[in-house]
């Protein structure tokens, strides 16, 4: 299953990984993160050191079909009120976005140059769940590092589209894993975002990241993200991935 990503995204799992070449690298990453399709449970810890912490659970579903990349993303904390958002993403198109605030019916667009839309008060944005492909940055090998013990090379990526100015990723050469990411907008570093490596696990042929932080430097603000339950290139049934199904206010049963 190549998808539209190719045969050179794939030869790093074939030929062992850490390709000489950072974009190479970068696309290997890209495709474990992005190329199965995906249903998970997911919990959002949300923690503002002025405010207090919460807490949130939701579920994430990917389908890729006919050259279209559709992601749903929605609570079940109260079924009454849903709030989620689906997107829709075509090579060469504008994103289409559709958003929910709970009450039935009641779906709306969102312009696709909103790309800092915050999941559901999270540090996490629009940005952070879209589909990326390498093609969509300017890329510089700076060197190497260690996270957390994994040895890394450090990239410096220059977004062409979204929120962010800047960001360096510090990509394992053990697997194709991105173990952490600084994010920078006009002001400078705004947010990190680092996975437990302890808690990459392998799932067939894909590398998963169950728990990850994203802090807002600037705000104080920390999220941890953590996967319940995870299933991977299952057969998903299409009309999840509608207006219509988002329109009804009621969560789809995966």
């Amino acid at each position: 299953m190549l998808r539209r990503w190719g045969l050179a995204a794939v030869l790093p799992f074939i030929l062992g990984f850490d390709p000489p070449n950072g974009r190479e690298a970068l696309e290997a990453a890209l495709y474990n993160l992005y190329g199965p399709d995906v249903l998970a449970a997911v919990e959002l810890e949300m923690e503002d050191g002025q405010i207090g912490r919460g807490r949130i659970e939701f579920a994430y579903g990917r389908k890729q079909s006919d050259g279209e990349t559709k992601t749903l993303v929605y609570t079940f904390a109260d079924r009454r009120h849903v709030q989620g958002a689906l997107l829709f993403q075509r090579p060469g198109e504008r994103d289409r976005i559709f958003v929910t605030n709970g009450k039935y019916g009641q779906v709306r667009p969102l312009s696709a140059g909103d790309y800092d839309w915050p999941f559901f008060g999270s540090d996490f944005n629009y940005d952070d769940f879209r589909v990326h492909e390498a093609s969509e940055y300017r890329i510089e090998v700076l060197g190497p590092d260690t996270i957390q013990g994994e040895p890394c090379r450090v990239l410096r990526l220059r977004p062409l589209i979204g929120p962010y100015r800047m960001m360096l990723v510090w990509l394992s050469t053990r697997r194709p894993v991105i173990l952490r990411t600084d994010y920078f907008d006009a002001q400078g570093l705004w947010k990190r975002r680092t996975l437990r490596v302890d808690r990459v696990v392998r799932n067939f042929e894909w590398w998963v990241a169950m728990e990850e932080e994203m802090v807002d430097l600037r705000m104080g603000r920390r999220t941890v993200r953590r996967i319940r339950n995870i299933l991977l290139d299952l057969e998903v049934p299409d009309e999840i991935f509608t207006i219509t199904q988002l329109t009804r206010g009621r969560v789809p049963l995966f």
